[in-house]
């Protein structure tokens, strides 16, 4: 009976293991066909301002399109 349930353990593991992989792969593939060509290259550029939060004081950054 010991036997029996090990084997079963084994099967439902390995079942359960191979669904997730397979439905994985398949997310995947979903999100690359509905992903839209990039047009444009965004950069990081530093502002010319400063904040402050908790007496330090840090570089303030925004997100640009580069034309090349």
């Amino acid at each position: 009976m010991n036997r029996m349930k090990k084997l079963s353990v084994a099967v439902v593991a390995v079942v359960g293991l191979a669904g997730c992989a397979s439905t994985r792969v398949a997310e995947l593939a979903k999100a690359d066909a509905v992903q839209p060509p990039v047009a444009e290259k965004k950069v990081i550029r530093a502002l010319p301002s400063y904040g402050k939060l908790g007496g330090y004081r840090y570089r303030r950054f925004a997100a640009v399109a580069v034309s090349s």
